[in-house]
């Protein structure tokens, strides 16, 4: 019979990517916002960033560490002795 165990798991890692993707999306709404209504930045590079953002980067930093989280199953104890060393027949 297997006992199953959980891990431990931190999510330092996985709060230091959220708050980089909030950075990401922040950024895409600050590139939106400079120049005028018809510039390169507002048109194309700050949509681009805040699909990045929403997309990838908030998934990214959500998923990060979900395998830790399974259930992993430790081997039972063998009830079948060892074979000692000796003589080889």
């Amino acid at each position: 019979m297997a006992r199953k165990t959980t891990e431990k798991t931190s999510f330092r890692l996985n709060l230091i990517l959220y708050y980089a993707a909030i950075g990401v999306i922040i950024i895409g709404y600050v590139i939106l916002s400079i120049g005028s209504a018809n510039s390169f930045t507002s048109l194309t590079l700050g949509p681009v960033v805040l699909v990045l953002g929403y997309l990838v980067a908030m998934p990214v930093a959500l998923l990060v560490g979900v395998n830790r989280l399974e259930n992993t199953e430790e081997p039972a104890e063998s009830p079948t002795p060892k074979p000692k060393a000796g003589k080889k027949t």
